[in-house]
């Protein structure tokens, strides 16, 4: 295979993984996730936040994806095409920054599950004085 196919064939091969990855990030963390919402938040609001997660997880995939460039050393196309060393480690560039970027997204939807639950947890005495 010539470096030239082995660019197109590897970014798109690539480009599926990251998607693939964002989209088990998803399968995974769907069923804890819709068991917390269900508790802090009404039918709609659950529903909104189930889709939402599963849109910021795939999305995060394919911007950590889209993060990394081919030109960002500052190479012209021949060069690149030239240099099979290059294409790979850019290869592992895109993997790695699609890794980084769905941590960071789970981190973040973490942060937003406490500050949900900590403010469900002040509501509670609030009711049981009203009791």
């Amino acid at each position: 295979m010539s470096n030239d196919h082995y660019l197109v064939v590897s970014y798109f091969v690539c480009g599926a993984m990251s998607l693939g990855v964002g989209l088990v990030a998803c399968r995974i963390l769907r069923a804890p996730f819709a068991a917390i919402t269900e508790l802090l938040a009404h039918r709609f609001r659950s529903a909104l936040l189930k889709r939402v997660l599963s849109v910021s997880l795939t999305m995060a995939a394919v911007l950590g994806f889209l993060s990394v460039s081919y030109t960002s050393c500052g190479k012209n196309y021949d060069q690149i095409v030239n240099n099979r060393e290059y294409l790979v480690e850019v290869n592992r560039k895109q993997l790695q920054s699609t890794g980084d970027w769905v941590v960071y997204a789970v981190f973040a939807w973490g942060v937003v599950v406490v500050i949900c639950l900590a403010a469900a947890r002040k509501k509670e005495p609030e009711q049981d004085k009203h009791s």
